[in-house]
């Protein structure tokens, strides 16, 4: 019983994101982490139909004392590995159903046509475009498109055609982006090496376009590292004004650094920081009319990211982030002050609750609408108009996941 109540405990931390299913691994006093880690890696390997057995036996709904986590553990031993590997009530709680759940992991064997377990394991992430970011720091959109064409690349229409290898085509929502073949590799490429073309995926893009500061506003990038975004609000205000790049990582710091030199970046100042520890009377931020928040998050969105590796986060310290003493701030009363919260999170707690909490405790912010016309929407909820909000969906939207909301003052 202690094996699996250990497991339950590992994940269990992790789908609260407490911690990585690594470190929680690491700091379990099971006797033998080998076992108990073996068991773990494996059961979340088949989590997506293990899920499915339990729904359509209602397994949960004849027991008490069970709980989900648990039981994925058990009917993984039971369907797929070594047997259960203890005696007592959790033994009992799956053998005395061993019939209905034979019965289940067949029928489902044969909908999905596999005759083997380990083909049961939904190992394939969708396939992203590759999208990558012209540079208008370093270029012109124009002159991007004449230099991929002398190069054998022939642009196509994104809604007619499915680009191949040696084509591109030109985003429909977001300036400046193209959209390449998954299999697409231009790192070797000169205008990927001299800063004229970035690697961005669409979903990140989402966030200074959806913020689009005016040229000559000074604009704060909360978590900034490692400096995509950042460049991309240079690029929209088209390096006038002032661009305030906050992160609190040295070691990402330097590569944002690196990344802004090439992207020809002039208007910004880089702060190794926390951006919570910021001072807002600080006369230099006393002309900041946008702010980018974008914070540390599980990074559930990620589609080549699986559950075990998943950033760590905090959901109190993602509340903090987003109520933040500059969200509190009232900037100079006579103009308005917009903010962007985004993330690349799938999780409501991390997303809509989030911007729940911000309008509740800063009831002089209100939400705007985000891209009318993007069909994906925030999750409905009672007495917020989170449907203002956006997010993104691999399979529905061809991009990361990602989530983003937009404040005004």
């Amino acid at each position: 019983m202690a094996l699996y109540k250990s497991a339950e405990e590992v994940l269990t931390q992790v789908t609260t994101y407490k911690s990585s299913v690594k470190k929680s691994l690491f700091a379990s006093k099971f006797k033998n982490p080998k076992q108990l880690a073996a068991l773990v890696m494996e059961t979340l390997k088949y989590k997506v139909i293990l899920e499915e057995i339990l729904e359509q036996t209602k397994l949960l709904k004849q027991s008490k004392g069970v709980s989900h986590n648990l039981a994925l553990f058990l009917l993984y031993d039971f369907l797929i590995g070594k047997g259960i590997q203890c005696g007592g009530k959790l033994k009992k709680f799956v053998s005395s159903r061993k019939s209905m759940l034979n019965s289940a992991f067949a029928r489902m064997k044969i909908r999905k046509k596999v005759a083997k377990n380990e083909d049961l394991i939904e190992t394939k992430h969708p396939l992203l475009p590759k999208y990558l970011r012209v540079n208008t720091l370093t270029t012109t959109f124009k002159k991007m498109v004449v230099a991929l064409e002398k190069d054998g690349y022939s642009q196509v229409d994104i809604n007619e055609n499915e680009i191949e290898l040696k084509q591109f085509s030109v985003d429909p929502d977001i300036s400046n982006l193209l959209v390449f073949n998954p299999k697409t590799d231009l790192h070797a490429h000169q205008l990927y090496k001299n800063g004229s073309l970035i690697f961005q995926d669409k979903a990140s893009c989402l966030s200074a376009f959806v913020l689009d500061p005016a040229p000559h506003t000074h604009v704060i990038d909360a978590c900034a590292a490692p400096g995509n975004k950042t460049s991309h609000l240079a690029a929209i205000m088209n390096n006038t004004g002032k661009l305030f790049a906050v992160d609190r990582d040295r070691d990402r710091v330097k590569i944002m650094e690196r990344q802004l030199q090439k992207a020809n970046v002039q208007n910004c100042e880089i702060i190794n920081s926390d951006f919570m520890k910021l001072n807002p009377t600080d006369p230099k931020f006393q002309k900041v009319e946008c702010i980018l928040v974008d914070p540390s998050c599980s990074g559930s969105g990620i589609v080549s990211r699986d559950l075990e590796n998943q950033k760590d986060t905090n959901a109190e310290v993602l509340k903090r982030l987003a109520l933040s003493k500059f969200l509190k701030l009232k900037f100079y009363a006579w103009t308005s002050c917009r903010v962007v919260y985004s993330t690349c999170s799938i999780h409501q707690e991390e997303n809509e609750d989030v911007v729940k909490s911000a309008l509740k405790q800063n009831p002089f912010f209100k939400l705007l609408e985000v891209m009318p016309a993007w069909t994906n929407r925030g999750i409905k909820m009672v007495n917020y108009e989170t449907q203002k909000c956006i997010r993104c969906d691999p399979a529905v939207n061809c991009t990361n996941g990602f989530f983003v909301a937009l404040f005004l003052h």
